[in-house]
């Protein structure tokens, strides 16, 4: 990105994005915990050896460990969780009690049967402990091949992308162009071509742009979309340049008044063009910040009627010194509630829930003011774009983009976040 302005607006909407991705979360969500998980032990039956049920578990729970959104915690073996707690039948209630002891609101379990001479059926469940349902199962055919190893990685992958609803990565495999070409995905390189295919791994679900250049051929892409755990073969073929054409310029006849020369309208056109992508690059990031902004002002707002709920549910618990005046002296009568009458001592448990309840208001306040002040700078931002990208320029004046302007840009520092605006002559 050559305009520093769009530079500055990409620094600034992170703020804004992340207030705006937990805008309707609560308050744990909104704080960024994790949901704790518990992955048992899965139970092998009708002959499967304990080896296939040991090695899936021990990939399960290694995957779990690097899921987005998830925290892991020590598990059990369902078997022993189905004596201790007893549960035969897995009942809800019974499960549910099994994971609070486990320290777990999820629990994912299932059993290995045999399936053949050399596969196994595998049954897996993601079971809600706070709502005691199963939030989610899967079952799938495991061949004696993939039943050990790094084999086991990949159906692994897919079950716990089905039961937590999350997309899995994809790859495209890119062939065709010459040796030595360079390839980019969505303008990010990602190689250089060789006498074989091109493969691009861990690629998100969605529509990609895949580019391939080399000096002395006509760059070219294509689109590729891919869902989730997708593999996509890409074709590419780069043409090369036609050689540049040398025009012989004509001799100017008798007396003719010489022609102006054509450089100068050549400048001129490709200055105009500089000037249209210059006012096309303002207008983007104008509606992109105004975006920004308004999610940032969002977030403030949801914040500040969370602060409010946190002060309500205080009121009627709060407790001041009474006092009296007598004789034109002072003196303390006991404890008073906020209207003033005389009330007792609240309780420790309610003294624990109101300290908490504070807590969680302090944190809403400073969340809030993260968002006005994210939100305004972004809004600020994009006033600047709008007049950069829509005002009137005078036809046929070039100069402009060359003279005096009006520059501003987001400042940030440990203290807060703030803008910054200069003019250029």
């Amino acid at each position: 990105m050559k305009n520093p302005w769009v530079r500055a607006f990409f620094l600034t909407s992170l703020m804004a994005g992340f207030g705006a991705a937990t805008l309707f979360s609560s308050g744990h969500a909104l704080a960024g915990d994790n949901v704790t998980v518990a992955v048992l032990g899965l139970e092998a039956s009708e002959g499967v050896p304990d080896s296939v049920a040991v090695g899936a578990t021990d990939a399960l729970r290694q995957r779990m460990s690097t899921t987005s959104g998830y925290r892991l915690v020590q598990g059990r073996d369902l078997v022993e969780v189905k004596l201790v707690f007893s549960c035969p039948d897995e009942a809800p209630a019974c499960m549910a009690q099994a994971a609070k002891s486990l320290g777990a609101s999820r629990l994912i379990f299932g059993s290995v049967k045999k399936a053949g001479s050399d596969a196994y059926n595998v049954t897996l469940k993601l079971f809600d402990a706070d709502r005691e349902v199963v939030e989610s199962w899967t079952a799938d055919q495991l061949s004696r091949a993939q039943s050990s190893g790094s084999a086991l990685h990949a159906p692994v992958q897919k079950w716990i992308a089905t039961l937590t609803g999350q997309s899995l990565p994809g790859t495209v495999h890119v062939q065709g162009g010459v040796v030595g070409a360079d390839v980019a995905i969505d303008g990010v390189g990602a190689g250089v071509m060789g006498s074989g295919r091109l493969t691009i791994a861990n690629v998100a679900p969605g529509k990609h742009e895949i580019t391939m250049s080399k000096p002395g051929y006509l760059p070219a892409k294509k689109s590729v979309v891919l869902g989730s755990g997708d593999t996509r073969d890409v074709a590419i073929e780069l043409a090369a340049e036609a050689p540049a054409r040398v025009e012989t310029p004509k001799a100017a006849a008798p007396g003719a008044e010489p022609t102006a020369a054509a450089e100068p309208r050549e400048a001129a056109k490709v200055e105009v063009i500089s000037t249209s992508e210059s006012r096309l690059s303002d207008r983007v990031p104008a509606w992109l910040s105004l975006a920004g902004g308004v999610a940032g002002i969002a977030v403030g707002i949801r914040y500040s009627l969370l602060v409010a709920d946190a002060n309500n549910r205080l009121d009627p618990f709060r407790r001041f010194t009474c006092t009296k005046t007598s004789t034109g002296a002072i003196s303390t009568t006991g404890l008073c509630d906020k209207s003033g009458k005389q009330a007792d001592p609240v309780d420790p448990v309610t003294d624990a829930w109101m300290a908490q309840t504070k807590a969680d208001g302090d944190r809403y306040q400073k969340y809030q003011w993260i968002g006005y002040a994210a939100g305004g700078v972004l809004l600020a931002t994009s006033a600047v774009f709008f007049y950069r990208g829509y005002r009137p320029r005078p036809s046929g004046a070039t100069a402009d983009a060359r003279g005096s302007s009006l520059q501003f840009a987001p400042v940030f520092s440990p203290g807060g976040v703030g803008a910054m605006a200069f003019a250029a002559f």
